[in-house]
């Protein structure tokens, strides 16, 4: 499913200066296998989440998802194949803080063609609300700050 070989990437901080994050990286996850990147502050994780979540580029080497070439994509392409094969779990809750928390969960399903009507009913079954209520979120500002306690290592 995710085929990375030799993955280079270097972040050019202005001549002479350049810092070469990712040095050859070889990485072969199977449909089904649960990995974990662990790493020191500064290794590269963030980096390569980015490019493995279609967010960032890399200089050398190949990245195969699910048999898709991911080099130099265009802004649609990478949303079409995020939408379809990738899903990412946050620190934080990254909500649209124009939307409520149903509203914000209703959001993937309408950008995969989900009808509104549809997206709102799938959202409302009993287990995402359930869900919702243990976070405490009756509305996205409960939320954001929740995890902003959280984040603080506070609990409520």
């Amino acid at each position: 499913m995710i085929h990375l070989e030799n993955i280079h990437k270097t972040y050019n901080l202005g001549t002479p200066n350049a810092l070469h994050v990712l040095k050859g990286i070889d990485l072969h996850i199977n449909k089904g296998e649960l990995v974990s990147i662990m790493g020191s502050s500064g290794s590269g994780k963030s980096t390569l989440l980015n490019i493995l979540g279609i967010l960032d580029n890399y200089d050398e080497g190949t990245y195969h998802l699910n048999g898709h070439l991911i080099k130099d994509l265009n802004e649609t392409q990478g949303a079409r194949l995020r939408n379809e094969l990738i899903g990412f779990v946050f620190q934080s809750f990254n909500l649209l803080a124009q939307r409520n928390a149903l509203r914000n969960v209703c959001y993937p399903l309408e950008i995969a063609g989900v009808s509104k009507k549809e997206a709102m009913e799938k959202a409302k079954k009993p287990s995402i609300l359930k869900k919702l209520h243990e976070i405490g979120a009756k509305n996205h500002n409960k939320v954001l700050e929740r995890t902003k306690d959280k984040q603080r290592g506070q609990t409520r």
